[in-house]
């Protein structure tokens, strides 16, 4: 994507031609969010698992166990 500027070399804002014709319209984006998103079921078991691996590897590592691959 190219840099526009205007006559003083400051950035312009690039808007879409169908913003300017009317045909479509801005709309800002919320930033935040009413609540935060809901958890799945395989995305809980995930963080678990990393978490339980990361404790594991850790716990080797305290205890100078070589690593079982």
């Amino acid at each position: 994507m190219g840099l526009f500027t205007d006559g003083k070399g400051r950035p312009e804002l690039v808007v879409n031609p169908d913003i300017i014709l009317g045909r479509a319209v801005y709309r800002p984006v919320d930033d935040s969010p009413a609540a935060e998103p809901v958890e799945t079921p395989k995305q809980r078991a995930r963080r678990e698992l990393k978490k339980r691996m990361t404790e594991e590897r850790e716990r080797k590592k305290k205890t100078g166990d070589a690593p079982t691959d």
